[in-house]
């Protein structure tokens, strides 16, 4: 009996040193609520204290860049109906691009889009549209730089006398920030007064070409438009050349790192 007694005390006293080292090691290894959550936010933020919030993307606007106006149908043809005329500098939002819609009107190819204006949505032909806005009748050059500068960039304007004086001649030349050689071409139309019968298919693969205008006046030499090409195919001007017996005129679009170069140069004898 003796034997019993002490092996069951024995076994007792073995359980609990066992137990109370264990209770110890536990203790040792693990760290209260509050610095467990402090150690968690030093190297990865807790979900809701990540930054999740989304810039809203900025509306595509474009502007019409048609002088006669723009009509705005209620499908991607020109066989639907037209719901009004957008008028010209009108500001529009562009919400879609319908897929095969593509086509040529008067030398110009684009593309049938939906665009929003003033509360009515419908379809345009993007041909006759210009991400920048287009000048205003009788709008100078100086003027138009100055309203399309923004505070990320101004868009420059040089004037030049010619060495004899400015009455036999200027150079004028403006930074256009076009984003393509149709906006460019539409926009230089306009703000340097060419030829409203000259129309050009800036998209097609052709070669280099000379399109007169087919308005020419009498004793005129020259009033043409030349869309000179490299090998590829790819633009690398467009000129404008009117020419009497003493006076002539050019104006010259090339493209640059950051948009085009517009310059015009007037020559009296």
């Amino acid at each position: 009996m003796k034997i019993i007694i002490a092996a069951i005390a024995t076994a007792t006293i073995l359980f609990t040193s066992c137990t109370k080292k264990q209770s110890e090691t536990t203790d040792n290894n693990t760290q209260t609520p509050s610095e467990t959550t402090s150690e968690i936010t030093s190297t990865k933020p807790l979900l809701a204290q990540l930054d999740t919030s989304i810039e809203a993307p900025v509306a595509s606007l474009f502007y019409v860049n048609a002088t006669s106006g723009l009509s705005l149908r209620s499908g991607t043809n020109l066989r639907s109906k037209k719901i009004l005329t957008l008028p010209y500098g009108a500001q529009v939002e562009h919400l879609s691009s319908p897929a095969h819609t593509t086509m040529t009107i008067s030398g110009i190819t684009g593309n049938m889009i939906e665009v929003a204006y003033q509360g009515a949505k419908g379809f345009v032909f993007d041909g006759y549209l210009t991400r920048l806005a287009p000048p205003q009748d009788g709008e100078s050059v100086e003027g138009y730089a100055k309203r399309i500068s923004t505070k990320e960039h101004t868009v420059n304007v040089t004037k030049t006398k010619n060495p004899k004086g400015e009455t036999y001649g200027m150079t004028t030349q403006i930074e256009l920030p076009a984003s393509s050689w149709v906006e460019a071409y539409s926009i230089t139309k306009e703000l340097f007064d060419l030829p409203k019968g000259i129309s050009l298919d800036l998209v097609s693969k052709k070669s280099s070409e000379v399109i007169a205008n087919s308005n020419k006046r009498e004793k005129t030499f020259k009033d043409e438009v030349a869309v000179n090409k490299d090998g590829a195919s790819e633009i690398m001007s467009i000129v404008y050349t009117y020419q009497l017996r003493d006076y002539s005129r050019s104006v010259t679009i090339e493209r640059k790192s950051k948009g085009y170069i517009v310059k015009e140069v007037e020559l009296s004898k």
